[in-house]
C-alpha cells in the first residue's frame, strides 16, 4: 500500500530516476519517430502526483491533465521494485478523486499496445475507446505500433 500526494520539489530526483528507468524499458519496445514534436515535461492545467512507500520513498508518479470532459492520465510510472504491489492502482484511485473533485466523469489514458500495458489498464477498470497505428511512435525496428486510448468512468 502506498500513500499518494502532490509532487514536491524534493521529489524531483526520485521521480526523474523512475521516469528514466521506465522510459528505458519502454524504448526496448517502441520510440518516438524523428519528426515527432516533443511534448514539454509539464503540461498546462496539469498536476503531478507521487506514490510513496510507508518509509516515504517515492515509488510511483503520474501526471494528470485536466481536459474539458476528462482527466487525462499521462506518464504513469512505477519503480520496478514496487510493481505488482498496487502502486498504479493507488495512483489511479487518486486520479479518480481529482477527477471527481473537478466535476469530471472520466479518466482517460493512452498507451502503446505492444507494451502490454493496455491489458493492465483493462484489468484496472479501463475500456478501449480507440485503437490506431501511431503517427508519433514506432517499433525499434521502424515497424508501426498501435496507440490505444482507454477510458474509465469516475466512481
Amino acid at each position: 500500500m502506498s500513500i499518494v500526494r502532490e509532487f514536491l520539489t524534493d521529489d524531483t530526483e526520485p521521480v526523474n530516476l523512475i521516469m528514466t528507468t521506465c522510459t528505458q524499458e519502454l524504448r526496448k519496445v517502441y520510440g518516438p519517430k524523428p519528426a515527432t514534436k516533443r511534448v514539454s515535461k509539464i503540461q498546462p492545467n496539469s498536476s503531478r502526483i507521487v506514490a510513496v512507500s510507508p518509509k516515504d520513498t517515492v515509488v510511483g508518479v503520474a501526471e494528470c491533465i485536466h481536459r474539458e470532459l476528462a482527466l487525462y492520465v499521462q506518464g504513469i510510472a512505477v519503480a520496478p521494485t514496487y510493481r505488482r504491489r498496487g502502486v498504479a492502482t493507488d495512483l489511479l484511485a487518486h486520479c479518480n478523486s481529482l477527477a471527481a473533485d473537478a466535476g469530471l466523469n472520466v479518466l482517460e489514458i493512452a498507451t502503446i499496445k505492444e507494451t502490454g500495458n493496455a491489458e493492465l489498464f483493462c484489468r484496472l477498470g479501463f475500456f478501449v475507446i480507440d485503437e490506431r497505428v501511431s503517427d508519433h511512435f514506432w517499433h525499434h525496428d521502424k515497424q508501426p505500433v498501435t496507440e490505444v486510448t482507454l477510458r474509465r468512468h469516475v466512481t
